[in-house]
């Protein structure tokens, strides 16, 4: 699929992938609080609890390079314009500006910087900026990603010293459903980090771009906007001409929450520029200009920067680009040219992100208007760390001190919740209906329907009390003949409308294969019986697999022995394995 891009962005899923039962029990053991606290956000929003930018000073780190020139300027000239504490600048000495080996990373970058945050104090610390010519990809058993996000966890206590997998999610990360239109609150990262048992993670950021100048001026435009106060055109790229009928899933996903975005900025008081072609800004007939932008999100030109903007003081873009950011300083891509053309905050990634991994623009945008600085706001919008996420700019830039009217912002009459959004086969769940105004006499009636139809059993009504703003309803799977299967939900409930997305997986998450065994692995253990999984070989002749196997009851996996025959002709073989009425395959090369 190819979309605004001469390279599609990999996608695995919306907000979440395929269902894990740690990320699920956690999710659901918060439901209720999560859905009040929406709730309360969508009636009455929060007081603003972020801290103020001089009241943080000594909460951040910043890293310079003593080995590139222009890197110790830039450095100590942030720590002068904040008031940064001097104790608080940390030395590396790397060999390259631009990446270096996992090696170099640990004994020239993590070990220094853990005796920066060890005589600081690591508690203390919220925020590492790495200056001007810092490197920013560590190369880990070859691919490249962001150093910054290594070093976002750089004692380790999330992850082990390795690449993220699509199933963890990082712990400051802020759930929500955008169709539906929840979204976990706004909790300032000072407040996480004081929570018992958190981890010593770190919203990493780099004031870095062509020049030592341009990088100066990423705090200069920062504070002239907390001192003037952010100002400007909200533009907003889409690719369709309306959401409605469009899953929260893959594509869509990004579709929701550019959406989401608008409406927040729309409703907050800004002028918006939407755009709904298939074409970026400055390609007919999408509109010609994005001028005196304070804010900007958007699809999605392959490493190249489309020159249709000009930027407020202040102004913050996202662009949803598989190579947003493959140098902060140079070359096509899209971060380096609006950094060069006056942007002041913007994020993007060193290699391919998947989308959801890339911030997501809703949830920056309406934590930005609940107060947060953006070292907080992108970061809780940032599902993974590990991984290839570059953020720049001045994380204690905060261009709402004082917050909008998150009562009008948030105003929308209905939240509709599936509770988790992704299940699978044969799984029983549940959803919530929360409205903004609680029924009257007599109550209102609430009606759902599916589609496509047959995948998902609910109840075709329930009747919400009167003065109750919140009901439950349960939820049950059933057979697919796709994987995943997407299923629509929608609700009426008097005048009120509203839609979200259940994607359902097959209980077969994979098979893999060996020239000597294969290992099937299900989603969730077997029941009792066990699971009869059928096996089968594309080429018999070359390769022979038994006709099934038995994975025993709580077990999630089971072995099969495979064998290769001499005198297959046969390049590559498919071993599918099949439960439940859907099948996985795995490629095994022979005869090579």
């Amino acid at each position: 699929m190819r979309s605004k891009a001469t390279s599609p962005i990999r996608l695995s899923g919306s907000r979440e992938t395929a269902p894990r039962k740690a990320v699920q029990a956690t999710f659901t053991d918060c439901l209720y609080r999560f859905l009040l606290c929406a709730v309360f956000l969508m009636l009455a929003g929060p007081a603003i609890r972020a801290q103020a930018p001089s009241s943080l000073r000594d909460r951040v780190l910043v890293v310079y390079n003593s080995s590139a020139p222009g890197s110790k300027e830039v450095a100590s000239y942030y720590i002068a314009r904040r008031g940064i504490p001097q104790a608080n600048l940390c030395k590396i000495a790397v060999s390259s500006t631009d990446g270096i080996t996992q090696a170099e990373f640990d004994s020239r970058v993590k070990q220094p910087v853990r005796k920066c945050l060890d005589a600081v104090g690591k508690d203390k610390i919220l925020y590492i900026v790495f200056s001007y010519n810092t490197p920013y990809v560590v190369w880990v058993a070859g691919p490249g990603y962001a150093l910054d996000q290594f070093v976002a966890d750089i004692w380790d206590e999330f992850l082990p010293e390795r690449p993220a997998t699509q199933s963890e999610m990082q712990p400051y990360f802020g759930r929500a459903q955008s169709q539906g239109n929840l979204y976990e609150p706004y909790k300032p990262f000072s407040e996480f980090r004081q929570q018992p048992g958190a981890k010593h993670v770190y919203s990493v950021w780099r004031l870095d771009a062509a020049s030592p100048a341009l990088a100066k001026g990423l705090v200069d435009k920062a504070l002239f906007a907390e001192e003037h106060g952010l100002s400007g055109t909200v533009c907003i790229d889409r690719r369709t001409p309306s959401v409605e009928g469009t899953p929260d899933y893959s594509y869509g996903a990004g579709e929701w929450d550019l959406f989401r975005a608008a409406e927040f900025a729309r409703k907050a008081g800004f002028t918006v520029i939407e755009d709904n072609h298939e074409q970026e800004f400055g390609t007919p007939p999408a509109p010609a200009r994005c001028d005196h932008a304070a804010f900007y999100a958007g699809w999605y030109s392959l490493e190249r920067y489309n020159d249709a903007f000009s930027w407020n003081p202040g102004a913050i873009g996202l662009h949803l680009d598989s190579a947003s950011a493959t140098s902060p300083r140079r070359g096509a891509s899209w971060a380096a040219n609006a950094l060069q053309k006056g942007i002041t905050v913007t994020a993007g990634a060193v290699e391919e992100p998947y989308l959801e991994n890339l911030p997501h623009p809703d949830q920056a945008l309406l934590y930005l208007l609940q107060g947060a600085n953006v070292g907080d706001a992108l970061f809780r919008s940032e599902r993974m760390l590990k991984w290839r996420i570059l953020n720049m700019g001045d994380p204690l830039y905060r261009p709402f001190p004082k917050g909008r009217d998150l009562q009008t912002v948030l105003a929308e009459p209905v939240v509709f919740a599936l509770m988790p959004q992704f299940v699978s086969v044969d799984s029983n769940s549940f959803g919530l209906v929360a409205l903004a105004q609680p029924p009257g006499p007599g109550g209102v009636r609430v009606s759902f329907k599916s589609s496509p139809a047959g995948l998902v059993t609910l109840p075709a009504a329930f009747t919400l009390p009167e003065k109750r703003n919140i009901g439950k309803f349960s939820l049950s799977t059933h057979a697919i003949g796709s994987d995943p299967a997407i299923v629509q939900l929608s609700l009426s409930a008097g005048d009120l409308h509203a839609s979200n997305t259940l994607v359902v997986f097959s209980l077969i998450d994979h098979v893999a294969v060996t020239p000597s065994s294969g290992t099937v692995v299900l989603r969730k253990p077997a029941p009792d019986g066990g699971a009869v999984v059928k096996l089968a070989s594309s080429n018999p002749k070359a390769v022979s697999v038994p006709a099934q196997v038995i994975i025993g009851r709580g077990e999630s996996q089971a072995q099969f022995p495979v064998s290769v025959h001499e005198g297959g002709q046969d390049p590559q073989v498919n071993i599918s394995a099949t439960y439940e009425g859907t099948s996985k395959s795995a490629v095994l090369k022979v005869g090579q």
